[in-house]
């Protein structure tokens, strides 16, 4: 495939109009090729809600709320205080999450390629939202030996001597397995600079016997054809997720299902399995624990 991710900004907006809709999001986020967007996927919305008891927003919602909630627990009881939200989009957890825990001194970097990280620069600035705690910087995850590589931005942008974590949503099926498989190890790599580092991220797997991967073959290609990118499913099932990531050099990997945050957390509940998975990947294993 085109080692280019140019195109997953596309998605950026249909994803960011769905967060505000449900009241996930903040004003000055609202753009109109989101709410474009989001009229146009309605009819396919509905056809998966009727057949299986919910669609593509039902997960981007489950998976959306789940990583907030493992955040605010890295926060709150391990004491996290930078995180990076790379691929950040319209996502407006920066805004959110630097504002909820000021308190806990956390920094938060948003992180994306040049020309989307100058659109929510900009949008942030507009509104007051910049400062020394909270920023957007640029960076390709597939790009080596440049300023905005991985390991340059983590390794002159970062504060080495805090525990950081670091988010992707909506961007591992995007890739073919070795692509996205390169990404994690040198993710692995550089996160052990730090005095903790772990990395959340959501991904559809491959799981033959579900309802829903027909259907999101489908959704898959014409997915592909508008962002010009090589959308994949990944790993057949929960324990083949961990062997990925281990090999990928995490030490500790879990696997969060929507399922289990039932009457936990306000996500909705949809009749057939959920396809999606939260993968919650640590680099250093506490003492006496294991993958």
């Amino acid at each position: 495939m085109a080692r280019d991710s140019s195109g997953i900004s596309f998605t950026a907006f249909y994803t960011g109009e769905v967060w505000r809709r449900h009241g996930l999001s903040v004003p000055f986020l609202a753009q109109p090729e989101g709410r474009l967007l989001y009229l146009a996927g309605r009819p396919m919305e509905r056809l998966a809600e009727a057949l299986l008891g919910g669609g593509n927003e039902t997960m981007l919602l489950q998976r959306h709320l789940i990583i907030d909630r493992i955040l605010e627990k890295a926060v709150l009881e391990e004491g996290f205080t930078q995180i990076v939200e790379i691929a950040c989009g319209l996502s407006p957890r920066g805004t959110l999450m630097a504002k909820r825990f000021a308190a806990q001194d956390l920094h938060y970097i948003e992180a994306d390629l040049p020309g989307m990280a100058a659109r929510k620069r900009a949008l942030l600035a507009a509104a007051g939202e910049l400062d020394d705690r909270h920023r957007v910087i640029d960076i390709d995850i597939l790009a080596q030996d440049v300023p905005i590589s991985l390991e340059a931005v983590f390794g002159g942008q970062l504060d080495p001597a805090r525990k950081t974590l670091v988010i992707t949503e909506g961007l591992v099926n995007y890739f073919d397995h070795p692509t996205i498989s390169g990404f994690w190890t040198r993710l692995a790599t550089v996160l052990r600079q730090f005095p903790a580092g772990t990395y959340l991220t959501d991904l559809y797997p491959n799981f033959q016997w579900h309802r829903s991967v027909r259907v999101a073959r489908v959704f898959k290609a014409a997915l592909a054809r508008a962002t010009r990118s090589r959308v994949s499913l990944h790993f057949g099932n929960e324990e083949a997720i961990k062997a990925g990531f281990h090999d990928a050099g995490f030490a500790i990997t879990r696997v969060h299902l929507p399922e289990s945050y039932y009457g936990v957390l306000p996500i909705p509940v949809q009749r057939t399995p959920s396809l999606v998975r939260v993968v919650e990947n640590r680099v250093h294993a506490p003492v006496g624990q294991t993958a």
